[in-house]
């Protein structure tokens, strides 16, 4: 274990040196160097942690720390960035009222567990100290949540709380979140960041039980009173198995969002763009095995475009249609649902889903009545090999451009036109999804889209404890 004064940092190197050329011409001239501790308990990280250089590193000790409330904080470089890692993966458990919180820049954590308890305050894992010291540039990867739950389920925390900008969340794995509060949000203000450019990949969102009542979101990116900001993050290549928690597994509440490559597996609920403009949903796979409630998208407000996705055997109807468009109110609050305008829904594929939606959310007596305006609904393809019929409207469609869609077998009279009828015979990819055998130029999602494989989510050191041994179909994991 390497020892810190109050000024500088000593190698073992430079020790040696300062014996034989005196420790006054050392401290005058020697580089400072990066130190590293191996730390047994709260109160020895946090005489490491009091004073930490671009470059150093704690290690915490492999065991079990019960009720270690942990903050690092430091100015890291990219080049050099202040590391807390666990000695071996999966062998340090912060237990009983743990969390850690990370203020500063080019932070890295990796490796820790939390299970067994709660977190004492409002988060596990928080990019902040405070409204005025958050973290920037800073990486929490390998991180495990599992059944961390407060026993009080009204009493709400987060599992991650996001602030500042350009941090991320990779390959961790967070399971069985059980009381109120969003798994992992994104929280913006003036303050603490709004143009945040995080990026939230690779992670394993295991099941989470329904709340019921709202609160029980696995992502929320920002909230509606400054949802006309961009918060210009990236969700992607994550997969959510079994979450359940509410109707809006993601809530996106802010704009300029990328949602793209995740896969959502039998989780009862939707990607919902609740508020906030321009968000793109892309190359996502949504995979029901006709679970009750699994859902798709939803789509509110304007500038949203939803391309290139797969949606299969999705069994939710309304806001948990596969795709829901919903009608609006003519002069909404910030909370309320604003009117679908310039929407791009094109090049997607529906196989065997139960309903897609239009006019969602249609009544006159709380003036939801404003339909989608200026949109385009084109390129789509939808399969069904049943006797289903999903499209179904409540409003009209007259402010949706229907154009190069086919429906199989027949198109529905719901459509205004804009969508051809073919009989089309699927047979599955390499990729394990279903696309027509005979090629259809420019309809459907991509022949070459590809599922983000489910191991390479999450840790490989730490069990997924999720659905996949409940399919009951051939869906996704299991071809």
């Amino acid at each position: 274990m390497r020892t810190q004064s109050t000024s500088h940092r000593l190698s073992r190197t430079t020790v040696a040196s300062c014996l034989t050329i005196g420790l006054a011409a050392c401290l005058t001239s020697s580089p400072v160097t990066a130190a590293s501790w191996l730390v047994h308990d709260a109160s020895a990280f946090a005489t490491a942690a009091a004073a930490l250089q671009p470059g150093d590193e704690i290690v915490l000790a492999d065991g079990t720390w019960t009720d270690a409330r942990l903050l690092l904080k430091g100015q890291g470089t990219a080049a050099a960035p202040i590391v807390l890692r666990a000695q071996t993966p999966g062998k340090v458990i912060l237990s009983g009222a743990s969390d850690l919180r990370l203020a500063g820049s080019y932070l890295q954590v990796s490796n820790l567990v939390f299970r067994n308890g709660y977190t004492p305050g409002d988060a596990v894992v928080a990019f902040r100290e405070s409204s005025k010291a958050v973290a920037s540039h800073s990486r929490v990867t390998g991180l495990v949540i599992d059944d961390y739950s407060n026993p009080d389920g009204s009493d709400q925390d987060y599992w991650v709380s996001l602030y500042g900008s350009n941090n991320r969340l990779d390959h961790s794995q967070l399971r069985g979140k059980t009381n109120a509060g969003p798994t992992v949000v994104v929280v913006r203000d003036a303050v603490q960041g709004l143009d945040n450019q995080h990026r939230i990949d690779h992670n394993w969102f295991g099941p989470r039980p329904a709340l019921g009542v709202n609160g029980g979101e696995t992502i929320r990116v920002g909230t509606s009173d400054t949802s006309l900001s961009d918060s210009n993050s990236t969700v992607e290549n994550n997969w959510f198995e079994g979450c359940d928690g509410e109707t809006e597994i993601v809530s996106n509440k802010s704009g300029g969002n990328t949602f793209r490559g995740n896969v959502f597996y039998r989780s009862a609920g939707a990607l919902t763009l609740r508020h906030g403009n321009g968000n793109r949903v892309i190359d996502n796979l949504f995979l029901g095995d006709d679970k009750a409630g699994t859902g798709g998208v939803r789509i509110i407000n304007a500038d949203q475009t939803v391309s290139n996705n797969y949606f299969e055997r999705l069994a939710g109807s309304s806001n948990r249609s596969a795709l829901a468009v919903m009608d609006a109110q003519a002069n909404p609050p910030l909370s309320g649902y604003a009117p679908v305008v310039n929407a791009t829904i094109s090049r997607n594929t529906f196989v065997d889903v139960a309903k897609i939606s239009f006019g969602v959310g249609h009544d006159e007596a709380k003036g939801i009545v404003v339909a989608a305006s200026n949109s385009h609904f084109s390129g789509n393809l939808i399969v069904n090999r049943t006797s289903k019929n999903p499209p179904n409207a409540a409003s009209s469609l007259a402010g949706i451009a229907f154009s190069n869609n086919v429906q199989s077998p027949q198109a529905s009279s719901v459509f205004p036109g804009g969508v051809s009828s073919a009989n089309i015979a699927l047979q599955l990819a390499a990729s394990g999804l279903w696309v027509p055998a005979t090629a259809l130029p420019a309809i459907g999602a991509d022949p070459a889209l590809a599922m983000t494989p489910r191991e390479q989510t999450g840790v490989d050191w730490y069990p997924k404890v999720g659905e996949v041994a409940l399919s009951r179909t051939s869906t996704g994991v299991d071809r």
